[in-house]
């Protein structure tokens, strides 16, 4: 028989004072993220644009084409939204949404997940709320600001399996990466590992206090619930984008062309061997091969090599560039790693980085005249002149620009330092947001090809928290799988 002393009544649970002061604090912090960005919004309302992306992302949501060098998820998004209105504005205010979701998960990870004093935790998800970057993307056509709540998703997850050991939050997990590869391909290596990590952050913690304890036998079983929740979730999105696209299972049909243009000063005649591509096609391509700063000329330029190769492969040259690009790695694996540091420098040359930015502000590119017809038709959406004007947000994410930098070169030691003053009282969050951090700038510095803003949007976020961490002070009485005392009945009367 069931005693009733041990039944948690919710009604108590209602009456308890600590848990409505904790719902009150919740709906406060929401209301005052709403606030900052509500504000925002209504200074700045402007859709902006980046070309050829956002034309390819439109485009896309009209006819439900894939595209084969973008995601295609997004492209649903904005047809469930724009396309169903008939506005962008229903996008913007969208993805504003988003933002603030973003905002306050941030707070939840510090507060609940890592058990953060509530003004630095507020503190932290206020300045994301009005982060340059955060709020200069959400005014864009691009996928930024969903990938990047994506992210936090996946570490708030993580950290309730940390806290539960519950393994049905790992297949949250494998999901949350697959939306997460959808939209932005290069967080692969980062995505696949995000399930995983969790299993194998308590095996590698066993013993600790502050950690639920796994028996081995639940650590597999553990583990290969995230293994296989991720091998699936990825393979059945590939096999949704094979069948849309028309090609066999792939996370994107351009991709081999992508990590070829990675690589392009790494690649040598002898590579071809085997390829069915007379190696001699090098000779035809005018761009020099061996400058770094060229590769992104290479993918899209029309006397660049992936257009010799096209020529000549046809409808191979996806396959043929994938295996091109193993080669020239296999080859020479350092050589990647040097191409990252050249790359890494370039935002320390004042002129290109300036270049750099213009080109991510998307200032003065005007769409051509099928796009500008699609968006008056179909968007109701006159973009005048708004490429060469500039407005609140896009000056602001523009003067503010080198605090995007500070975080990318900030994170490791930052993440280093956090997990040393942490490992001690909170040894999970710490060690797992440090991975990340750690993780998402060595993918950031082997898959970046150029200096590009956009592609340090995620960085704040992650710095952020581990700046949190850093400022707090750890408090011994903190449990990671403390859970929520009950609130009994009272014991019955003895007869």
């Amino acid at each position: 028989m069931v005693d009733a002393g041990t039944i948690p009544s919710r009604r108590h649970v209602w009456h308890d004072p600590a848990w409505l002061r904790g719902q009150l604090a919740a709906v406060g912090v929401l209301l005052l993220l709403a606030a900052c960005k509500l504000v925002l919004l209504l200074l700045d309302p402007h859709v902006r644009l980046f070309m050829g992306d956002s034309a390819t992302y439109l485009f896309a949501a009209i006819t439900h084409a894939t595209p084969s060098d973008r995601s295609f998820t997004y492209p649903i998004l904005i047809d469930q939204t724009a396309g169903r209105s008939g506005s962008l504005i229903s996008l913007l205010l969208l993805q504003t949404c988003i933002g603030i979701a973003a905002a306050a998960t941030l707070f939840s990870i510090l507060r609940r997940g890592c058990g953060v004093r509530g003004w630095l935790a507020l503190l932290a998800a206020v300045l994301l709320a009005l982060d340059p970057s955060q709020l200069f993307y959400e005014r864009m056509i691009m996928t930024e600001t969903v990938a990047a709540f994506c992210l936090l998703a996946g570490v708030w997850i993580v950290l309730q399996y940390l806290r539960s050991a519950r393994p049905f939050w790992l297949v949250f997990a494998a999901l949350c990466s697959t939306l997460l590869v959808s939209l932005r391909i290069g967080m692969l290596p980062l995505a696949l590992g995000l399930a995983p990590i969790g299993p194998l952050l308590l095996a590698a913690l066993r013993g600790r206090r502050r950690v639920p304890y796994l028996e081995w036998p639940r650590f597999f079983v553990h583990l290969g619930v995230a293994v296989f929740a991720t091998w699936f979730c990825h393979h059945q999105y590939q096999a949704w984008y094979g069948a849309r696209a028309g090609t066999a299972p792939m996370y994107l049909r351009d991709a081999g062309i992508f990590r070829l243009g990675l690589v392009v000063p790494l690649l040598k005649p002898q590579h071809f061997e085997g390829s069915g591509v007379d190696p001699d096609i090098l000779r035809e391509v005018r761009l020099p091969l061996a400058d770094p700063h060229l590769r992104e000329a290479h993918i899209w330029q029309p006397d660049g090599l992936i257009a010799a190769l096209r020529a000549h492969a046809g409808a191979r040259a996806d396959e043929i560039a994938e295996r091109l690009a193993e080669r020239a790695v296999a080859d020479d694996p350092l050589g990647l790693l040097r191409l990252g540091l050249a790359t890494f420098a370039d935002y320390f040359d004042p002129a290109l980085r300036t270049a750099r930015l213009r080109s991510d502000l998307g200032a003065g590119e005007l769409p051509d005249d099928h796009t500008l017809h699609l968006l008056r038709k179909r968007f109701r959406y006159q973009l005048g002149d708004l490429p060469r004007t500039p407005t609140l947000v896009s000056r602001y994410f523009e003067h503010t620009a080198l605090w995007l930098v500070i975080c990318l070169f900030a994170l490791p030691p930052i993440a280093l330092l956090m997990l040393w003053r942490n490992g001690r009282y909170r040894p999970a969050p710490a060690l797992l947001i440090a991975l990340l951090a750690c993780g998402l700038f060595v993918g950031e510095l082997l898959c970046a090809h150029i200096v590009s803003f956009r592609y340090l949007h995620p960085f704040p976020p992650l710095f952020l928290l581990c700046l949190a961490l850093l400022m707090d002070r750890p408090r011994v009485h903190f449990r990671m799988a403390m859970p929520r005392p009950a609130v009994l009945l009272p014991q019955p009367a003895a007869t």
